[in-house]
């Protein structure tokens, strides 16, 4: 009998840890790089940008939320409703996100928060996106920034006090 209730406590604790584990990812915002294809196909899904345009972005994003190693919140220039958000990235995702981008000149990508759009750009030129980190910047998207960095502390290996600055 003994022996019953430990096996069943050990099982019930073991599920309810990875239920907790699994809630704590369903919390965490997807953030990241996806490619921005001409046209709907089966491996896109359609995005609104603003109230009078749809894009249509893969499925799979070249990076997500838990390639992200570190990222940081700064000021965007002279307009204090601008933002900048430096985003390093895992050393994996760090060579999808180059290679994705290398020798790609005219490929539009686009930066996501969940399924927000904060910046879809062309990518001009040969060389791909520098290795070592990536720098997002949104004009008048303060306000989505610290929204961003709010719902993804807990989300990456970053200590929450050290992720808004």
């Amino acid at each position: 009998m003994v022996k019953c209730l430990v096996v069943f406590w050990a099982v019930v604790l073991g599920i309810t840890a990875t239920s907790g584990e699994s809630v704590a990812k369903a919390s965490c915002p997807k953030v990241g790089f996806s490619v921005v294809e001409p046209h709907a196909t089966s491996e896109t899904r359609a995005l609104r940008v603003g109230t009078d345009q749809t894009i249509f972005v893969r499925r799979e994003s070249i990076t997500t939320t838990s390639d992200i190693s570190d990222i940081k919140l700064e000021g965007g220039g002279d307009n204090a409703d601008d933002a900048t958000i430096l985003i390093k990235f895992t050393p994996a995702a760090d060579h999808r996100l180059h290679d994705a981008t290398t020798n790609h000149s005219g490929m539009r990508i686009a930066f996501l928060f969940n399924d927000e759009i904060l910046i879809n750009v062309v990518w001009q030129g040969p060389y791909g996106v520098d290795l070592g980190g990536s720098q997002v910047d949104i004009r008048h998207g303060r306000h989505k920034a610290e929204e961003l960095m709010k719902a993804i502390q807990g989300c990456t290996a970053i200590p929450a006090n050290e992720q808004a600055h």
